[in-house]
């Protein structure tokens, strides 16, 4: 029974460090996998704001006679879906304000999906993958690859800084008394 245990103990204690490495490995491409995913998502509605633009008197007959957006008028909703669209789009590509882009986006979908009545069976379920996407990113924020995260360091980098001055500002005050 001994030899057993013993030979169990050292299958579990060379499996554990292996397990570590994978793990480890697999948090390594977190930062790719949300680049990745706000790619996708950016490139689907900023398409989506593109053909809207290119043919705006097209948009507009659309939000006009099929969209049911409720509140707003046609031409304001096709403004604000357009402006979103793109705005959004951006922001999420390079994630700039990312949590603020992925809700905007979010909101949008959800409002597309509920204005327009002739939508597919595949392409409702499109919307809700795509919603649920951004909420990761509303959640999550839009992770290490992007310019929330650049700023951040920037600014704590400049505080640090600026801390440092004012400590060695202090101790200068505190020899010279």
């Amino acid at each position: 029974m001994t030899h057993e245990t013993g030979l169990l103990t050292r299958a579990v204690m060379s499996a554990a460090p292996a397990y570590r490495r994978l793990i480890w490995g697999l948090e390594a491409l977190l930062p790719l996998f949300d680049l990745s995913v706000r790619l996708y998502l950016a490139h689907i509605f900023w398409k989506g704001g593109m053909v809207k633009l290119s043919s705006w008197m097209s948009t507009v007959m659309l939000f006009t006679m099929v969209y049911d957006v409720p509140l707003l008028p046609p031409e304001i909703s096709a403004y604000l879906a357009t402006a979103i669209e793109l705005g959004g789009s951006f922001l999420l590509a390079i994630g700039l304000a990312g949590r603020w882009a992925a809700l905007s986006l979010f909101g949008l979908n959800i409002v597309a999906s509920i204005s327009y009545g002739q939508l597919s069976e595949a392409a409702l379920q499109e919307a809700f993958y795509w919603g649920i996407l951004f909420l990761y990113f509303v959640l999550h924020g839009p992770g290490l690859l992007s310019a929330d995260t650049l700023l951040r360091y920037l600014i704590r980098r400049r505080q640090s800084k600026r801390d440092a001055e004012e400590h060695l500002g202090e101790q200068t005050i505190a020899h010279s008394a």
